[in-house]
Formats: structure tokens, sequence, C-alpha cells
């Protein structure tokens, strides 16, 4: 948001200039617009607040309701004045239906615009700094859909970040299962490729006599069936980003055509003469040892040196078995409308075995494994006997003689002790994640002077759920 910026949207030029002079006194900047269409070309300004006249019959573009509606389109979160000298209560209503945030008629009053443009910009403000509070929060475990808060996956989110906004190529190198797409997809997602296209291509998956087709296309009549052109998977990218899973298994041939391509970044489809540029990023992934795959001649060295500019190493699920219970809470809401029935946690007992379980599936196999014990339980936590029988025999304990002991809910706030070191980290991190949702809350609390109403929808929660974290976190209102 850029800071005390307030667009003006009115074709009258004395109104203008007396509330540009009004703003400016209480240290506003303003900008004016006659032409509604140049007002949302500039919207990614992302100004405090907007101030537009409803009656704009004879300014340049859109007029009244439907500049409202697109204003509202381009965004949703920029508080929006409208001024009109209409008094009717009907188009009052029909405004602030639209998302208005508070409907003025003239003749205007310093004082009143003056207090109603700085509240919506305070409003504003506190909800953007609970936003930013809660994407704080949100970070330690949750990044662009990958779960963890253990020091290795933290890694790997500092190291999209330095990526990210670099045209640089990237390799994510770790066992099937670990997130790799997750991690190329969050690389596309935040870089300046993030509004072009996202196009994966498994190139273990290709027979090698097809592969120059799918990667650059072909020219109809190319060859026998070719009854059509067809755009390639690189020209497809264009503008975006091509992820290369398995790169590994790239035959020798289409390396040599690959590596061509890198060096200009141009093609040309089979069969065809015609040059094509391209502007794309190259994002890789493997589960091989490319390094050996090079040292035996199975990988070309300077197509790995062109591939291999930022290295990134997905850790193992069992090298970051701290983030177990974070994952499991995760697949348990990602699939919880799938289900006939409510499970929202999973048994101590069950959560013992997942933790002491050595998941060589990494991530997809726990995800998996959840979805199956889901489907099979019967009650609102997923039991030990609800997992397979190979995950079963990772609890310490004889499940018939413990199963009355340790049966409490792990991630629906249970306190109980458990047996095991892995437990107990599990119970630590669901007590961290409270701490950090008590924080926000707070921090909330008091940015809106106490207000529950506010409260409750800057944190986008009811009024009921309000009260509750009050009585919980004894807050004094």
């Amino acid at each position: 948001m850029t800071d005390k910026l307030v667009f003006i949207a009115d074709q009258n030029d004395a109104f203008c200039k007396v509330v540009t002079g009004w703003l400016e006194e209480v240290g506003l900047q303003t900008k004016i617009f006659k032409d509604t269409e140049l007002c949302l070309n500039l919207i990614d300004q992302n100004p405090s607040a907007i101030c537009m006249e409803m009656n704009t019959e004879g300014s340049v573009g859109l007029s009244g309701l439907k500049f409202l509606k697109r204003l509202r389109l381009a965004n949703r979160d920029i508080p929006i004045l409208v001024v009109t000298e209409n008094e009717e209560l009907e188009s009052a209503v029909e405004a602030m239906k639209l998302g208005a945030f508070d409907y003025i008629v003239k003749p205007l009053k310093k004082t009143r615009l003056i207090y109603s443009i700085q509240r919506a910009i305070e409003i504003h403000t506190m909800v953007n700094k609970i936003d930013r509070l809660q994407g704080e929060i949100q970070k330690t475990h949750v990044y662009k859909s990958i779960v963890g808060q253990s020091a290795v996956i933290q890694r790997v989110f500092t190291q999209i970040e330095e990526v990210a906004e670099i045209n640089i190529n990237v390799l994510i190198a770790g066992e099937s299962g670990t997130g790799k797409e997750l991690v190329a997809k969050a690389i596309h997602y935040s870089s300046n490729y993030k509004n072009g296209p996202f196009i994966a291509i498994n190139c273990g998956a290709i027979p090698d006599a097809l592969q120059e087709s799918e990667f650059f296309g072909h020219e109809k009549g190319s060859f026998t069936g070719a009854d059509h052109s067809r755009v390639g998977k690189l020209e497809y990218a264009n503008n975006g980003s091509l992820f290369l899973d398995e790169v590994g298994e790239m035959s020798q041939e289409m390396q040599v055509k690959l590596l061509r391509f890198l060096q200009d970044k141009t093609l040309e489809r089979v069969g065809g003469n015609k040059k094509i540029s391209v502007d794309l990023r190259i994002i890789s992934a493997t589960n091989r040892k490319l390094e050996q795959d090079v040292a035996s001649g199975k990988f070309r060295e300077d197509l790995y040196y062109r591939l291999v500019v930022y290295p990134i190493i997905m850790p193992r699920l069992r090298e970051r078995k701290e983030d177990i219970p974070l994952l499991v809470n995760h697949f348990l809401k990602k699939y919880k409308n799938e289900m006939p029935k409510k499970i929202t946690s999973v048994s101590s007992l069950g959560m013992e075995a997942l933790m002491e379980y050595n998941w060589q599936g990494n991530v997809r196999q726990l995800e998996n494994v959840i979805y199956r014990a889901m489907v099979a339980s019967r009650t609102e936590a997923i039991e030990i006997d609800n997992l397979p029988i190979e995950v079963q025999k990772y609890s310490v304990h004889s499940y018939e003689t413990q199963k009355s002991r340790f049966n409490q809910p792990i991630l629906s706030g249970s306190t109980a002790a458990f047996a095991t070191e892995s437990a107990q980290k599990a119970i630590k991190i669901v007590a961290t994640i409270q701490e950090m949702e008590q924080h926000a809350f707070v921090e909330a609390f008091k940015i809106a002077g106490g207000n529950i109403e506010q409260v409750a929808k800057s944190l986008g929660i009811s009024r009921a759920t309000c009260y509750r974290k009050i009585k919980k976190y004894k807050i004094e209102k």
C-alpha cells in the first residue's frame, strides 16, 4: 500500500481542488482522475483509499455503479468512499452492497470528509497489519502449500525466496515424494514469471522417439501421423516456467537438443525452419545423483552446469519428523470435505506410530496413509488400527494392552502425557501453534481497541469464536 495516497475520481475541477486542499492539510497525498479507466489501470499503485464521484456522466470512461464494481473487482481491499448528489436511500444501499466504505452526499463538509477518509485508512492499515502478522505466523509452518517448521524445511523456504525473483535455472534434488514439484511451483508463483504458465513435463515418461516433438513441437507432415501442427512444451511455457521432472531420465540425444536451446532460447519445430524465440525459466528436478551420472557419462556435463545454477536439496521426511503432526493436520483438513464423516484428529497411539515409522515414500506416502485411514476410520479420531499394518508395528506399545491409555486426540488440544519422545515432540509443536494463535489474537485485540466486531472481521472469525478466544486467553475487555 502506498503510504497515505488517496485517489480522487471526479470530473468536477472545483470539487477536486477543494478535496485535494483539505486532504493535503492533514498530510495526505492525492492523485486526481477524470478518466475512470486510467484510475483502474493505476490501481496497482495500491492507494490507501479511493474517493469517487457516483454521478460521473460527464467523466471519461465508466460511470456510477459500473465504476464501483470494477474497482471492487480490481482490488477488494482498498476502502472506497462514494460522493454523490443523490440523496435517495436506494442508491446508498446499492453502493454499500457493492462494497463502498462510506456514502457521502454533497455539499460536503470538510470535517465529515476528512474523518471518513482517515477512518477508512486507519481500518485498512489495521487489517493489513493483522494480515502481515498472520502471514508471519502462518509462514512458520506453511509456505506456498509446503508444510513444516523444522530447520531443514525452513532452509528450503529461504532458498525459494532467494532465487524466486532472479531468472536463473534451478535444480531441485531429493527422493521421490519429498515435494519437489511443490517447490518448483513456489518458485514460479513467487517470480517475475508468475503470470505466465507453469508447464510440467516428466522426462522419464516420454518414449525417446517422441521426446523432440514433445519439447519442440512439430509441423504438419513432418513425420508419419503428423496430420496437424503441434506446439511443444517449450513454446507453451513462453513467459512462464518449464518444470523438467526427473531430468536425469532424459535421453542423450534430447540432452544435446536441450543444451542447444538453452544457449540462445530459440527453437525450431520438428519439420519446420522458422526460429521461434522463447522467454522462460527452467526448473529441473531429479531423484538421481546427477554428479555420478555425469562422471559415468550418462548425463552431459555441460548441460548439468547449465541446469544446476542454483541447487535446492529437499530433505527426506525421516529427517524432519517434527513436521509430521503439522503434515497430518494439513491432510486432515485437505480431505475433510471428501469424507462422509467428521475426522479431526489422530489418537496418541496412532501419532506415535506415524512419528516412529521410517517413511521411505516421504510426504507423498504419509498423505496416502492419512487418506486411507480417514476412509477406514469410524470415529472422529484416526485410531492405530486404521493405519497400515507396517505402520502399526512402529508403535513401541502393544495396541491391545495400551489402547485405553493412549487414545486421546493429539491434534485437538489434548495435553495428555505421551510415553515416547516423538509423541512429546508432537504435543510441543501443537502448543507452539496455540501460542502463536494467542499472540495474533491479542495483537488484533489491541489494534482494534477491544472492538469485538472489528477483531472478528479482521481475523475472519465469528463474534462467538471471538468471545471464546477472549475467555480462553483471559483477555480483559
